[in-house]
């Protein structure tokens, strides 16, 4: 059966809010909506909702296309390597999604992301089928020397990881885990010998599981990212204080801020 496009004009204006709702936190500059890009998307959507049983799109073969399989496109393809893709969620809740967890955070938090494609597809055993190129807008210029998620002074902070592929916490057996923290260095920095800790409003650490450029949840994917997740999900109404040390391109770097947790 073939797949039935989903996404309207709203549904896209609704994602990109909510993208740019998150990057304005962050104090990032505000993406657009690309209709080149999101026809990428939408192509790669339908390809991945019509060959959903094929051995080649199961795990992170999500992002590839066969050329002798059926809906296959170039353009289809561009858009799945450069992509996030989510299933049997939609529209904001796949961003939140994204958003929620470590590896598929780092595209959409960019500094040099001016552009974005969005698109999705309906049918299979997901129900629904999203992809979001995050990669193929990336603007000129340099990096911010680091961006930082949640901000500092962030509030109604989720309080929950999302799991996802690859896996940053495979030491996780229910992968029951808070929102990730996440600072990304630009990626010409060489970030070392890192250290962190999470502390709860009482000042006691939390439990972490802490990956680095150095030490990486998934190599190909964290980039020149640090993260923590913390071993159990967040505390309601709860502000935490981050603190993250390292050396930078042969400098210390030390970084100390709070953000405030969700009430449910």
């Amino acid at each position: 059966m073939l797949a039935a496009l989903l996404q309207t004009d709203a549904e896209s204006a609704a994602v990109l809010d909510r993208i740019n709702a998150h990057r304005k936190a962050a104090g990032l500059e505000l993406v657009v909506l690309d209709p080149a890009l999101a026809k990428g998307c939408a192509a790669h959507a339908a390809y991945l909702v019509k060959n959903v049983d094929h051995p080649s799109t199961q795990g992170l073969g999500l992002h590839l296309e066969d050329a002798k399989l059926p809906a296959y496109s170039k353009e289809g393809e561009r858009a799945g390597k450069a992509s996030v893709i989510y299933l049997g969620k939609g529209g904001t809740d796949a961003v939140e999604g994204w958003m929620a967890s470590l590896l598929h955070r780092i595209p959409l938090m960019h500094s040099r992301l001016r552009k974005i494609g969005y698109g999705s597809a309906s049918g299979g055993p997901a129900k629904v089928t999203v992809v979001l190129d995050a990669t193929n807008g990336l603007g000129p210029g340099r990096d911010a020397p680091v961006v930082i998620y949640p901000a500092d002074g962030q509030k109604d902070v989720p309080r929950r990881f999302e799991p996802e592929i690859p896996d940053p916490i495979p030491e996780s057996v229910d992968k029951k885990a808070g929102f990730p923290v996440t600072a990304t260095f630009s990626e010409g920095a060489l970030v070392k010998d890192v250290k962190a800790s999470l502390k709860d409003a009482d000042g006691k650490d939390v439990a972490i599981w802490m990956s680095s450029p150095e030490k990486p949840a998934a190599s190909d994917y964290q980039r020149n990212t640090v993260g923590l997740i913390a071993q159990e999900p967040l505390k309601p109404a709860t502000t935490y204080t981050v603190a993250i040390a390292a050396r930078v391109t042969g400098k210390p770097w030390l970084r100390t801020w709070s953000f405030t947790t969700a009430e449910k």
